[in-house]
């Protein structure tokens, strides 16, 4: 078998908020002091719409689209003209869909592509000269920062997070709703499918590779990092959440069954072996998985066999609250506070 070879929070609780047309029908129709976070990240560019309610955040509406800047980053140290055409007609498009809802302030932030591109500033420009949106390029400390304060809305306990993104995974522990300590790793699901799987399937090389390269580097940049046991291993991001409804075979994604769900490392074994043996088309097909998804999830699933590798863990719940979350909190709620 391949994995045998690759040897102070809002409520204390998870909001449990209504979704789809009903939800919608009820905030358009009050009229509600509506916001908005958008995060710009390296394959996706996602819409947080929300509402502070005397301190509590309360979700409304989110959004995602796969925009994928973080195309050729890697390779050339700049972001491709077709990314920064497809994030813009995303941005576009929720600046439409955010004037439905009446939303009176934006808070924007860009992740690792953006922060590695030599060209962001004038990608920058032309979004603000177009759309009159003001972009933060926010440093990998402060994107765990605030994945930490997403999370810490639902965990009490010691935790450790771990965010895969396309270009970067973040470490985070904390306990007593306090960050520890954090770090931020230039390895993601789109950077590492860029560099190392070329074929399609992926062939036993390619992966076995890439899989040196990742625990090497793990190994490395968290020796001294991780805590002492015992703690919560709580897994953020894209990558977390579509092993979640790849798992489960969810048709369409329910915020409430990704939600603190769980998998184990024999679970994500199984699943590597079954994504390993596709092509991209046929992972395409599969129920649960984003099609959008299928060419950078297996590299999301070997980040995260390796975080298993390193913490020892058998298994870690998913927290469907990140970094989006953590924005609006910092951003809108606490400042009001």
């Amino acid at each position: 078998m391949l994995q045998k070879a690759m040897g102070k929070q809002l409520n204390n609780k998870c909001d449990r908020n209504l979704d789809g047309a009903e939800l919608d029908l009820i905030e358009r129709k009050e009229k509600k002091r509506h916001l908005a976070v958008i995060d710009i990240g390296t394959n996706s560019t996602r819409m947080l719409i929300f509402r502070n309610d005397q301190g509590k955040l309360v979700r409304v509406n989110k959004s995602v689209r796969y925009t994928r800047m973080g195309q050729g980053v890697n390779q050339t140290g700049r972001l491709h003209p077709d990314a920064e055409k497809r994030n813009m007609e995303a941005l576009e498009e929720y600046k439409n869909i955010a004037a439905d809802y009446g939303v009176e302030a934006f808070y924007l932030f860009g992740t690792s592509a953006m922060r590695d591109a030599d060209n962001t500033a004038a990608y920058l420009e032309a979004v603000k000269e177009k759309l009159g949106f003001e972009i933060e390029v926010i440093s990998g400390e402060a994107e765990a920062e605030l994945g930490f304060v997403g999370v810490s809305q639902c965990f009490e306990e010691k935790i450790l997070i771990f965010d895969i993104g396309g270009g970067s995974t973040e470490f985070i522990y904390g306990e007593d709703n306090e960050i520890k300590r954090m770090m931020s790793i230039n390895l993601g699901c789109v950077r590492c499918t860029e560099e190392f799987i070329f074929s399609d399937p992926p062939t036993f090389q390619e992966l076995e590779r890439m899989n040196e390269k990742i625990y090497a580097e793990f190994e490395k940049k968290t020796h001294g990092f991780l805590p002492t046991k015992p703690y919560k291993l709580i897994g953020i991001g894209g990558t977390a959440t579509s092993l979640s409804t790849i798992k489960q075979e969810l048709k369409t994604y329910c915020s409430e069954m990704v939600h603190q769900s769980t998998i184990t490392k024999d679970e994500l074994e199984r699943m590597i072996d079954s994504l390993a043996s596709k092509t991209i088309k046929e992972r395409q097909n599969m129920v649960g998985l984003e099609a959008k998804r299928a060419d950078i999830i297996l590299a999301g699933a070997f980040l995260l066999l390796n975080i298993f590798k390193i913490t020892g863990e058998t298994v870690f719940t998913v927290c469907d609250y990140d970094n989006l979350e953590g924005a609006a909190y910092r951003h809108f709620v606490m400042e009001n506070k």
